[in-house]
Parts: structure tokens; C-alpha cells; sequence
């Protein structure tokens, strides 16, 4: 039941960092940059956290 739970909040965190991505491209400024940002740490963290149990 607790992969379950962890694997569908995984999926929605994975949602919306893309969500920040996508957004903070097709807008000009310093704070899409800073989403785009943390979209992309974001990622980036799924993906060490994925990654770590094979380490």
C-alpha cells in the first residue's frame, strides 16, 4: 500500500515539475527562469532518487 502512495505522489511531483518547465518557457522573465529552475531540480531529484537504489 506504501508503494502504491509513494509511486502516485511521485507521478503527480513529476506532473508538476513538468508543469514548471513547459510554463516557465513560454513566458519571458526572471521568475519563469527561476521555475523553469526548480522544474528542472525537481527532475532531477526523481530521477537520483530512482537511481540510488541500484547504487
Amino acid at each position: 500500500m506504501k508503494d502504491k502512495i509513494m509511486a502516485i505522489v511521485k507521478v503527480i511531483f513529476f506532473i508538476f515539475c513538468m508543469f514548471l518547465v513547459i510554463y516557465g518557457q513560454k513566458t519571458v522573465g526572471r521568475f519563469e527562469l527561476f521555475m523553469q529552475l526548480a522544474g528542472l531540480g525537481g527532475l532531477l531529484f526523481l530521477l537520483w532518487n530512482y537511481n540510488r537504489k541500484f547504487v
